[in-house]
């Protein structure tokens, strides 16, 4: 297959191991080793990108302000280089470097796509504005969940032949041998950080339904954030000893392959790669139905959907998996076969190559 000339124009690269940045890393590293070529493009430079840990070319651009001058003038340059390096294709990441480049991409005759994997939180009016405006240099809007998708389309007017989903490529989890401490009897657990979006004030409320059935029920909450609140809520209604919110962690799943059943409570979720990892361990998944938690979670099969904030039908649901043990195996044994089959690495990578090669035989109008 004919080798392809891709860059990557990126804000910058803080935690590699969080979600957006991990799935871009595998992405870069995945083209280089089928033997395209490869170059970043980074606004800023972060402690990641100047490690060398990517692997591939980094190039700083040393844009630190978007509305500037030198911005502008740094993104025309840009430009320039690409055209005269006949570089093919530019994918950009993260919310800056969509908001200012493409144009100057366009302009440097490469076929352009941005990338949107969130429910677009961070949209404001003088935003939609500049990225409507975009939309007519933009080939490609490559989204990680149909909702995304769907969301992208309508606020920024992305015509929807031109939005693709390609969901986020996981390699299988790495085997662990470390034991965490925790009490004994049934763990429901979270991996998010706390963080008003994520409703974890209805987890705890859950726990408090449900400790009288079963009182030695644990509910776990790994991720940062101050648990001041869901302390406090746990302490009204007599769960506090119950409650264990360990803050972020170097490992998470140490803690998953203890959990009984993974929860996720969120008010919005683009694409949720804390599902995919419970999924991995083979733990049933009860989430919130936003966003693209129901392109995962099959309702009855690998997990249960409720309404967010429908606590009534959040605690049922935990009910119906602590009490029918077969039932529980079923579908903890449906969850390692749905995430497998459906969200591996080379399928990622492949939904992208396939992509780029398209791009690159459709004629400009």
């Amino acid at each position: 297959m004919e080798q392809l000339n891709i860059a990557y124009l990126i804000d910058s690269l803080g935690n590699p191991n969080a979600g957006t940045e991990g799935q871009f890393i595998k992405l870069v590293q995945g083209m280089s080793q089928r033997g395209h070529q490869v170059k970043v493009y980074a606004l800023r430079q972060s402690d990641y990108l100047t490690s060398g840990e990517l692997g591939v070319e980094v190039e700083f651009l040393d844009v630190t302000r978007m509305a500037s001058p030198k911005a502008l003038w740094k993104m025309f340059c840009l430009g320039r280089r690409l055209r005269a390096q006949n570089t093919q294709l530019v994918q950009t990441f993260f919310n800056d470097a969509s908001v200012i480049a493409p144009f100057f991409l366009k302009w440097a005759g490469c076929r352009v796509m941005i990338s949107r994997r969130d429910m677009g939180f961070w949209y404001s009016a003088n935003l939609l504005k500049l990225l409507r405006w975009n939309r007519r240099w933009v080939d490609a809007a490559v989204v990680n969940s149909k909702a995304v998708g769907e969301q992208t389309a309508l606020a920024e007017h992305i015509p929807a032949e031109r939005v693709h989903v390609i969901y986020n490529g996981y390699a299988p989890p790495a085997e662990t041998q470390s034991d965490v401490e925790l009490p004994a009897g049934p763990v429901i657990g979270i991996v998010a950080n706390i963080r008003p979006i994520k409703r974890m004030q209805d987890a705890v409320a859950a726990l408090g339904a449900l400790c009288g059935e079963f009182p030695d029920l644990q509910l776990v909450i790994v991720g940062g954030g101050d648990p001041a609140e869901l302390q406090s809520q746990a302490e009204q209604l007599g769960v506090a000893k119950l409650l264990h919110c360990v803050g972020g962690q170097s490992a998470p799943q140490d803690y998953i392959r203890r959990f009984d059943i993974a929860l996720l409570c969120s008010e919005s979720e683009g694409f949720s790669n804390a599902i995919i990892e419970y999924l991995q361990w083979g733990k049933p998944v009860v989430c919130s139905r936003t966003g693209g938690n129901p392109e995962i979670i099959e309702h009855g099969k690998n997990g249960y959907l409720y309404d967010v904030g429908d606590v009534d039908a959040l605690v049922e649901h935990l009910r119906k998996l602590l009490a029918d043990h077969e039932g529980y195996k079923k579908m903890s044994q449906y969850a390692l076969s749905s995430v497998a089959s459906r969200f591996s690495m080379s399928q990622m990578l492949g939904n992208h190559e396939l992509l780029y090669r398209q791009l690159l035989t459709v004629e400009d109008k």
